[in-house]
């Protein structure tokens, strides 16, 4: 998840290793935040711990993340016609404030846990006063997201300086996207045609913790240029509004889907999806995301346009940022939550039901948007929050058994 995402949206090497353990806890002690960290692992020349005042910044910005996920879930509820009473004046800035503030906060986070500098918790903290402010309706929550974009493009540029390889670089152009999104938007564009740089920021961060993960496993070269190009040229056609690309929407929908077919060829997580617990369900996640951005481009490549609004809209960004986003998510939290906060949390089975709920869920509402049941809609909105409310319960029953688990190890 970064996103990988990332933690996020960000990935984690802990996570797809063919040298992980199944049945492993996330240690904190002994997990690397981040596979592209500047810092070396391990060994005398390991980066050093974080002081207290930045652990505890560290877990503040992850317990805001989530109560903000909460909050635009609700807000999400409200859009398909369910709480509307609790939910009305969320549900326009639903998509904002998850994208921006959740997504983003948990890859800038993550990016400056791995850089290890103070000025890097710029970025996190800024999206995450963006997203407060999105949620409170203050007009210049905007600009504090676009502080945030820049302030993360600063951080990138900083990784790159320090290890300038293609994946470094890839991350770089995906936040310099973000930004310019971001700018637009503050500059009066209308919100559908910001959504795909916000598509291209997320993609490209992924595709870029992938390739360096592929590092890995044999992956032919040509294979790896290849994936480089397509995150490339995909960053490069969400800017639909500013270069006169003819098929435009075709042409992101043909480097969504070459991106989904090149993770479910390529990827690590095809070898890793082998081992047992933490490696597997990892894997899951990321194979399932992959699945779901063929969804989207086979939506975009029928239609020939990205609406800009409506049940298609809907169902192509849910795809990415559900099916894909989140997925990736759901994938790498329990590897970079513990190198975040320096909290362990034990992988448990339990938490392949959430993953479960959330790609089933995904399925109903998308599959109600494109043949227009809005029972199957709202069901599978409902299914989406489900999902993110068993993940929360599960990984927090696996912090508690943590302590318990060790006591039984030692006796």
């Amino acid at each position: 998840m970064g996103l990988n995402t990332s933690a996020s949206t960000g990935t984690a090497v802990a996570s797809s290793s063919p040298s992980s353990s199944g049945t492993s806890s996330s240690s904190p002690s002994s997990r690397a935040p981040h596979s592209s960290s500047p810092h070396p692992r391990g060994g005398a020349h390991a980066a050093p711990g974080p002081n207290a005042p930045e652990l505890h910044l560290r877990r503040l910005l992850l317990v805001f993340v989530a109560a903000t996920a909460v909050t635009a879930v609700l807000g999400g509820l409200g859009r398909v016609g369910l709480f509307v009473s609790t939910t009305a004046s969320l549900a326009p800035r639903h998509g904002p404030a998850f994208v921006l503030g959740v997504f983003v906060t948990v890859i800038a986070l993550e990016r400056a846990v791995a850089l290890g500098k103070a000025l890097a918790y710029v970025a996190p903290i800024l999206a995450a006063a963006g997203a407060l402010g999105t949620l409170a309706g203050t007009p210049h929550a905007a600009h504090a997201s676009l502080l945030a974009s820049v302030a993360l493009v600063g951080t990138n540029v900083v990784i790159v300086r320090r290890q300038s390889v293609s994946f470094t670089w890839l991350m770089l152009l995906g936040s310099l996207v973000l930004a310019i999104g971001n700018a637009a938007w503050i500059a009066g564009r209308p919100i559908f045609e910001i959504v795909p740089t916000w598509m291209g920021f997320f993609v490209t961060t992924i595709v870029a913790e992938r390739i360096e993960l592929s590092r890995l496993a044999p992956t032919p070269r040509w294979a790896s240029r290849l994936v480089v190009a397509l995150g490339a040229l995909f960053a490069v056609s969400t800017f639909g509004w500013i270069l006169p690309i003819p098929e435009n929407a075709r042409l992101l929908g043909a480097c969504l889907g070459a991106i989904g077919l090149w993770q479910l060829r390529f990827d690590l997580a095809r070898r890793t999806i082998r081992r047992p617990g933490l490696p597997r369900f990892a894997a899951l996640g990321v194979l399932l995301g992959a699945g779901w951005l063929i969804v989207a481009a086979a939506i975009l490549l029928e239609g020939g346009t990205l609406p800009p609004a409506g049940l298609r809209y809907d169902a192509i960004l849910h795809a990415v940022f559900v099916g894909y986003v989140l997925s990736m998510v759901f994938a790498h939290a329990p590897i970079i939550v513990p190198a975040v906060a320096r909290i362990a949390i034990p992988f448990h089975p339990v938490l392949f039901v959430p993953l479960a709920v959330l790609h089933l869920s995904l399925a109903a509402r998308v599959f109600g948007d494109l043949a227009l049941l809005p029972t199957a809609r709202s069901h599978g909105s409902l299914g989406n929050a489900l999902a993110l409310a068993l993940f929360a319960i599960s990984v927090i029953a696996s912090r508690l058994r943590a302590p318990r688990a060790r006591v039984e190890e030692a006796g």
